[in-house]
């Protein structure tokens, strides 16, 4: 039992060659920018010399909630179901599936109707990845363009000695609102090239506990400690067996 709970190098360190239970991930992955989806939260700030403009497309209705919230300079705009968002001025404008970039050029172009000169900034709000593991579970915010999944757990404080780094789930939601769970080999040197390197904004990062853990050794002298400990009560038992059998009843 000591044995079989033992958590060695191979269940914990990570970047190791695949093969022996190690996975592999020969196909090579180049990452995507995030597609705006339904129920987003964009900030759009527009940037131009023209102070009159200022004011009316920075402080419009649709930012009542962040200005009631306290955090200033934020201008909101939510992302209905139907994949557009109101702006001032030009009404429904459709954002969902295009990146930040492409929202960012779409409303550029059609601001230059009223505003010669201007410049538009596109952000996501809602920039957060789920953390949940066996010792411990968090909300935290993506804080660059491009994370990745070791810098996601690194936020997180690294997982646990009992996390089971080789079956790491995400729980991902997709372009067309379809959500899917993607399971993946945490300890492959593989995965700096595959689809799972780097986190998208809503991902729910998901490690249980290795199975069958009731004894957990993570050392030598743990096992060595439990070995003896064993052998120990069983040659107490044994000897208490001894001394309540008469000798009578032995000899036969």
């Amino acid at each position: 039992m000591a044995l079989s709970s033992c958590v060695t190098p191979r269940r914990t360190h990570y970047l190791q060659d695949p093969g022996s239970g190690i996975a592999a991930y020969p196909e090579v992955y180049t990452s995507v920018d995030y597609r705006i989806q339904p129920d987003d939260e964009l900030n759009i700030r527009v940037v131009t010399l023209d102070e009159a403009s200022q004011k009316i497309f920075n402080h419009s209705q649709s930012n009542i909630l962040t200005q009631q919230t306290g955090q200033r300079g934020l201008y909101t705009y939510t992302v209905y179901a139907d994949g557009t968002i109101d702006f001032p001025y030009l009404g429904k404008v459709e954002v969902v599936g295009k990146t930040l970039r492409e929202a960012k050029f779409e409303i550029e172009s059609r601001l230059r109707e009223y505003v010669k000169d201007c410049s538009v900034d596109v952000r996501l709000l809602n920039a957060y990845f789920n953390l949940l593991t066996e010792s411990k579970m968090g909300r935290y915010q993506i804080t660059k363009e491009k994370l990745t999944i070791f810098e996601a757990l690194s936020l997180g404080g690294d997982l646990g000695q009992y996390s089971d780094r080789k079956r790491v789930k995400i729980i991902r939601r997709l372009d067309d609102g379809t959500t899917e769970v993607r399971e993946f080999d945490l300890r492959s040197k593989d995965i700096l090239a595959s689809e799972y390197y780097y986190i998208q904004p809503n991902d729910i990062i998901y490690v249980h506990a290795f199975n069958g853990q009731f004894f957990r050794v993570n050392s030598f002298l743990t096992a060595l400690g439990v070995t003896s400990t064993t052998v120990s009560f069983g040659l107490l038992i044994w000897k208490i067996v001894q001394l309540c059998i008469p000798k009578s009843a032995a000899a036969k």
